[in-house]
């Protein structure tokens, strides 16, 4: 694997141009609020959110300027509230470091769970799980799950005397606040209606990675590969390519198409976690129906 995030030379045009439609389209969706019905409003609001959250997962692998300073002003920006950069990027960055992805004690972005938590829980909190690992569940419940899962595990280590994570937190909190302020008390957007347009911008956002990494025995991969159409193409900076991506990390997202093509991702896919002709094919086959069991497979004997 190449290194998980690199320094630049020059800067990344097709990246700066993102940046500036995602802060430029958000802020016109602000602006215009009074205007266009709030339907259409929070929709907007939600495509401009998940697109956002796919431009911090480049910003923090290096992209798009040398600078490290400026890449983290671009993904610094708060429009989706819920997240500190720093934070993100040492959760993500400590992902692609694990050596056993999908297993619930080391990988930070897994969405199994222990044998042992699944034994504790009662049948409601199973019941939840199980809805959470449906594609409806969890564009519904996901943020919900992730942001109560987050706030534990870093009050639990800032009260243990992680003191640069409580600096990111106050940091973040504070830009955040002044924020949602300028959004709804200055230019006047209803407050429901842009914290709806978050909830589920971020909900949006976890339809890439709903299924993405699949526990696979021995070699096999357990990043899948989505042939996407142009619409999740671009609003998952192709990351929708994700076996390609972890095989790769400091490839910029325009630069994973071709690499796909020369690894032969789309075969080592099918192998491991999972090739899908697209994401249409994610929701017809898992909307409703969990793509798998919330238990891991090495733990799940007896659940």
């Amino acid at each position: 694997m190449t290194d998980i995030a690199v320094q630049r030379h020059g800067v990344e045009w097709p990246t700066v141009t993102v940046a500036v439609a995602v802060y430029g389209g958000w802020l016109a969706i602000v602006l215009s609020h009074a205007v266009v019905p709030w339907p259409v409003t929070t929709a907007l609001l939600a495509v401009v959110i998940a697109w956002h959250g796919s431009l911090q997962h480049e910003v923090l692998h290096g992209h798009p300027f040398a600078n490290p300073w400026a890449n983290e002003v671009v993904g610094s920006i708060p429009i989706s509230l819920r997240l500190p950069f720093r934070v993100y990027r040492r959760s993500h960055i400590s992902h692609h470091e694990c050596d056993d992805l999908t297993d619930p004690a080391t990988d930070t972005e897994s969405f199994y769970v222990t044998a042992a938590t699944w034994e504790r829980l009662p049948a409601p909190g199973r019941w939840f799980l199980i809805a959470h690992h449906t594609l409806l569940g969890r564009i519904l419940l996901g943020p919900l799950v992730e942001n109560v899962s987050m706030v534990r595990r870093d009050t639990s280590a800032i009260r243990a005397g992680d003191r640069p994570l409580l600096r990111w937190w106050s940091a973040h909190l504070a830009t955040a606040a002044i924020l949602f302020w300028l959004v709804v008390s200055v230019v006047g957007m209803p407050w429901w209606t842009c914290l709806l347009g978050v909830y589920l911008g971020n909900g949006l956002g976890l339809v890439r990675s709903y299924c993405e990494h699949q526990w696979a025995q021995g070699d096999a991969t357990r990043s899948i590969v989505v042939r996407a159409g142009w619409f999740f193409r671009l609003l998952f900076l192709n990351n929708n390519l994700h076996h390609t991506h972890h095989a790769e990390a400091g490839v910029p997202w325009y630069g994973l198409p071709e690499l796909a093509d020369r690894i032969g991702s789309d075969e080592l896919a099918a192998a491991g976690a999972g090739f899908y002709t697209g994401y249409g094919e994610i929701f017809r086959r898992h909307l409703l129906r969990p793509f798998d069991h919330p238990v891991h497979p090495l733990e799940r004997a007896g659940t």
